[in-house]
């Protein structure tokens, strides 16, 4: 083995930790669904939001965030209340506002946000079968960190979800259309 690769290799974690290290927080984060299909004659519901979120960094103004987030959705149409489970993973760009030491941060982001189907029901009734296993939507949003201690921040969003795909299966008409707030504690790494 050559020395400089050798060299590479051994100090490889040390060089990844550097570049981590007050780049990288992640923490957990809990909020409220008003979701809806773009639909005439449909009402929409409210659920439960509940996961984690981390950011990366990129420079002082701007970073990556990916959430793993339990996202409970749904609507009613013709008296039959469809309840959607779905594991989403937003990627999201954000552009930070402020300076880097400051207490408050606020920030836009977009980005898309795919769902897994966990589980559907129509009145109680398991109907998996006639649903996508997976739906993407383009995200948007926008919110503000706040500092409450070294490395320790309040994450506050208001997001709004587009469906770009259908939940039903060989059926256009069922686009989703949510409207997320929610509130995480982010821990710097």
């Amino acid at each position: 083995m050559k020395p400089t690769v050798f060299l590479l290799l051994l100090f490889l974690p040390t060089l990844l930790s550097a570049q981590l290290k007050n780049r990288l927080s992640i923490g957990p984060r809990a909020g409220v669904n008003f979701s809806a299909v773009d639909r005439e004659n449909t009402e929409g519901a409210t659920g439960l939001l509940l996961g984690l979120t981390s950011t990366y960094s990129l420079n002082e103004s701007s970073g990556i965030t990916i959430d793993a987030l339990y996202s409970s959705e749904g609507f009613e149409e013709n008296g039959r209340t469809t309840d959607l489970a779905l594991l989403r993973i937003p990627v999201l760009y954000n552009v930070f506002f402020g300076q880097l030491g400051e207490n408050l941060r606020p920030k836009i982001y977009l980005g898309g946000a795919p769902g897994f189907l966990l589980k559907a029901e129509e009145n109680g009734v398991e109907v998996e079968n006639e649903y996508s296993n997976l739906v993407l939507d383009l995200a948007a949003g926008a919110g503000f960190n706040y500092r409450l201690a070294s490395r320790i921040w309040l994450n506050t969003d208001a997001r709004l979800g587009l469906g770009l795909t259908s939940f039903k299966e060989n059926n256009d008409d069922y686009k989703n259309l949510t409207i997320q707030i929610s509130l995480g504690v982010a821990y710097g790494l």
